[in-house]
């Protein structure tokens, strides 16, 4: 047994390590305690008598709270929001509010909680308060009659949130909310214009399951100075109309009821659209009116999703789309709008560009192998032109049922040599030689398994591309054999590069070549993401 002595003298220690750390600068903790999970952080008061209170401390002293990187529990709302509510001699105003709250189960009270946390950001003056509430996901069952989706579950912000300017107690000047950013939240309470939004100039709002389009006018009305909007899986909003001369970049996201959008953003620099366009399995049509956007430098355009089908009976919306893209240097594409084209009255009696996209550098077309045949992309090239297109970027959506064992798939499905069957080629209404993309050096295809149609696609840029410089293809991951694969049946159709041009073939660990701009890939989440049920945010 250890003797008095050695006890005191460990208990000394202890005190002694106990005060090293209560004398710790508060700008030195905080900086330790910001990149903890938040549970963590409350264990440390186990570390010292003067520890406790510290970090609480900490998120009220600090301008800068960012827990947004780790999943917070709900439980914890009330607790966060008495922190950054109080005022400890003068703390400084706070500039900037992120956090991620997971949520299981909801509950009135926790509401409350909730919405007392985004209150308490505001009213300490924050120019940036961007809240996310996160649904835990629903245990998995047997039953087929079981409901995909818990009911709607949004917070109701207070009535008073936005109607006056805000300032910390200890600052003389009110202070504009500059960005605001809110998942599974209800603006029906919020007294419409609200003052406090005068000075927004990003606004995001996702799942918010009970946003229609009134609201949605009435807060826009209320944001003169909006450069930034997004919105996403917002199940009741069927209509979007934005006005503005400011707004530089658009992201409707995911709202699969909408059926018309109207957009009048002189200034729009980059555009985002993933969701129904012009085919859907029930339901009418979306109606696209976007004005002329001389400043656009980025889109993305996609629509794909499993279980809709091409109705080519609607062929109008998408097409539009590529005009109102028209002077994009960046474009994101699905293959689905390729075969909307296909059936488009524009493509009838086509003996060339209908259309141009003079400043487009870099093109990125998602395809999805189920339901596309690449005829379809022919008709995409000899419809537009593509003057000074530098990188073409290609992503493959693989089929279930070669996703297992793309190995396997890729040799199966070997169709006839692409040598022997020219009969195949992916020309239509011409010659080979009526699409040449004279400045393209580079071609990247992701998702490549050395199927037949794979090798299809590959030969047709090739044989359009005389100048190329540098050629990528990334397998997919998962097959230990597949690398050998590609790279043997690539061979039949290496002798169309370019002599001087690069060719790689690679696994995805082993790429290092560069990317597209768009990195997000909206149809690639599970469908529980985009229709706004338990998952995480995308």
């Amino acid at each position: 047994m250890e003797s008095h002595s050695q006890l005191r003298r460990a208990s000394m220690e202890e005190e002694e390590e106990d005060d090293r750390l209560s004398s710790l600068p508060d700008e030195l903790l905080h900086s330790i305690l910001r990149d903890l999970p938040l549970k963590d952080a409350v264990r440390t008061a186990a570390l010292s008598r003067r520890w406790a209170p510290q970090w609480a401390r900490a998120l009220a002293a600090s301008p800068f709270v960012d827990l947004a990187g780790v999943v917070v529990p709900g439980s914890a709302a009330a607790t966060i929001g008495r922190c950054i509510a109080e005022d400890h001699g003068g703390a400084p105003a706070l500039d900037v509010f992120r956090i991620a709250l997971r949520v299981e189960p909801p509950s009135p009270a926790l509401r409350r909680d909730i919405a007392g946390l985004v209150a308490a950001a505001v009213a300490r003056g924050a120019r940036e308060v961007d809240v996310k509430v996160d649904l835990a996901p629903l245990p998995v069952v047997q039953d087929e009659d079981a409901p995909l989706a818990p009911p709607p579950w949004v917070v109701e912000l207070p009535g008073d949130l936005f109607q006056q300017q805000q300032a910390r107690p200890s600052s003389s000047a009110a202070r504009l909310l500059e960005r605001l950013a809110l998942g599974r939240f209800s603006l029906k309470s919020v007294p419409l214009p609200a003052a406090a939004l005068a000075g927004l100039r990003s606004l995001s709002l996702s799942h918010c399951d009970d946003l229609v389009e009134e609201e949605l006018e009435g807060v826009l009305a209320s944001c003169p100075a909006l450069e930034s909007l997004s919105l996403r899986s917002c199940p009741d909003l069927t209509a979007v109309t934005v006005a503005s001369s400011r707004l530089r970049a658009l992201q409707v996201v995911g709202c699969w009821a909408l059926e018309e959008l109207w957009v009048d953003a002189p200034a729009l620099e980059s555009l985002t659209l993933y969701g129904h366009t012009s085919y859907r399995l029930f339901g009418p049509i979306v109606e696209f009116h976007v004005g002329a956007a001389p400043l656009l430098r980025d889109a993305y355009l996609s629509h794909l999703h499993p279980g809709d089908c091409i109705d080519i009976d609607h062929d109008c919306s998408y097409p539009y789309l590529y005009s109102a893209v028209a002077n994009a240097r960046i474009l994101t594409l699905c293959s689905t709008g390729w075969a909307i084209l296909r059936w488009s009255p524009v493509a009838e009696g086509l003996h060339g560009p209908y259309m141009d996209m003079p400043n487009l550098e870099e093109l990125q077309l998602l395809v999805d192998l189920e339901d596309l045949e690449y005829q379809y992309m022919s008709t995409f090239f000899l419809a537009i032109s593509f003057p000074v297109l530098q990188r073409i970027f290609v992503r493959l959506r693989r089929c279930d049922w070669d996703a297992d064992s793309p190995a396997t798939a890729a040799i199966a499905w070997t169709g006839e040599n692409i040598n022997d069957d020219e009969s195949q080629d992916m020309m239509i209404g011409g010659g080979e030689n009526e699409v040449v993309l004279d400045r393209l050096i580079f071609i990247k295809i992701v998702n490549f398994t050395g199927a037949w149609l794979d090798l299809q696609l590959l030969s047709f840029f090739l044989d359009r591309a005389p100048v190329l410089q540098h050629l990528v293809l990334v397998t997919v991951e998962g097959d230990e054999h597949l690398l050998e694969v590609v790279q043997d049946r690539v061979s039949a159709v290496l002798h169309k590069v370019p002599r001087e041009a690069r060719v790689a073939v690679c696994r995805p660990s082993g790429d290092d070549s560069p990317n597209h701009a768009h990195t997000s890939f909206f149809h690639e989440g599970p469908v529980a993401d985009l229709r706004g049920m338990p998952g995480p945010n995308f």
